[in-house]
């Protein structure tokens, strides 16, 4: 039961299965917790603690990997994520586990399969990444930073876009770092599903235990807009601007939802099409200018625009 466990958890985790919600779960990582008894973990995360859970190491002999960074070593808040890299004492699938690591990825556990979901829920575009860290290597150890957003387009999962980082020397201080998504101009009508973001303190060339990574504060801004081609008049939108009920009237038989974003990119709402039409509720949202998109029952874009919310 243990090999299969964890054998399918370092499948899903290299997979990168389907997750499908725009916000990143608990960027300051101010909260803790156990998902199957391993030692804690922030919510919306799964790290090597997991191999301290009872189901996998019943002696308790693992290390802890990822821990809650208190003063003087929070970058805000309460707490900042540390982690270390470390050798497994009990390694149930010595074949498919690397024996050192010390990794931290947005997703969960559970007791049911696939056991590991990588990734959470994400329908947005930004431009950019960024997270504050303080890192200590040990010899030549290098940590990595990886960020994607995906889609998933009915028989396998495309990657929007990426970023990936890598840190080398010692730094004892916070700073900030940014990393600027790369899209890929296969999908520049399309809308992602699902984000994937995964830290390190330890590469796979020449991973060394004892290496160190703290971070907090991240967090995506900005938004790469889609194909200008897409800009038409397929679609009515009425009152413009509204106060109560916006409503689109679209030509598409494949039309599925109409998506609402703020000027920075961040879905604020969102409504179902029935029989090419729909009513989008706009009485909680803030006057201003959003834009919209019109989307398929797989999140292929088929047009957008702007409409206004007033008072």
């Amino acid at each position: 039961m243990k090999k299969l466990l964890l054998s399918t958890l370092i499948i899903a985790s290299c997979a990168f299965p389907l997750a499908a919600q725009v916000y990143i779960p608990n960027a300051g990582f101010e909260s803790w917790a156990s998902s199957i008894g391993e030692d804690t973990q922030p919510l919306g995360w799964v790290s090597y603690n997991i191999f301290t859970a009872p189901l996998i190491d019943p002696g308790n002999t693992n290390p802890t990997a990822l821990s809650q960074a208190g003063p003087p070593d929070n970058f805000q808040g309460n707490y900042s994520a540390k982690m270390t890299t470390v050798d497994l004492v009990t390694n149930p699938s010595a074949t498919t586990i690397p024996n050192r690591g010390g990794f931290m990825m947005a997703g969960s556990v559970s007791f049911v399969a696939p056991y590991l979901y990588a990734g959470y829920q994400f329908s947005s575009r930004p431009t950019s990444f960024s997270y504050a860290y303080k890192y200590s290597p040990v010899g030549v150890d290098t940590a990595i930073i990886l960020v994607a957003v995906t889609h998933w387009n009915g028989t396998s999962r495309d990657t929007i876009a990426a970023a990936v980082d890598f840190m080398v020397f010692t730094s004892g201080a916070y700073g900030i770092r940014n990393m600027n998504m790369n899209y890929n101009p296969l999908y520049n009508n399309v809308f992602p599903d699902t984000a994937i973001i995964y830290f390190s303190p330890s590469s796979l060339y020449s991973p060394q235990a004892g290496s160190t990574l703290f971070i907090d504060a991240i967090s995506f801004s900005g938004y790469n807009g889609i194909n200008e081609g897409l800009m038409s008049n397929s679609v009515s939108v009425y009152p413009n601007p509204s106060s109560n009920i916006t409503n689109f009237d679209v030509v598409s038989e494949n039309a599925h939802k109409v998506i609402a974003y703020d000027l920075t990119g961040r879905e604020v709402n969102w409504t179902i099409i029935n029989n090419k039409s729909a009513k989008l509720s706009t009485y909680n949202m803030t006057p201003g200018v959003y834009t919209y998109t019109i989307v398929t029952a797989e999140n292929e874009v088929l047009s957008y625009g702007k409409f206004a919310v007033a008072n």
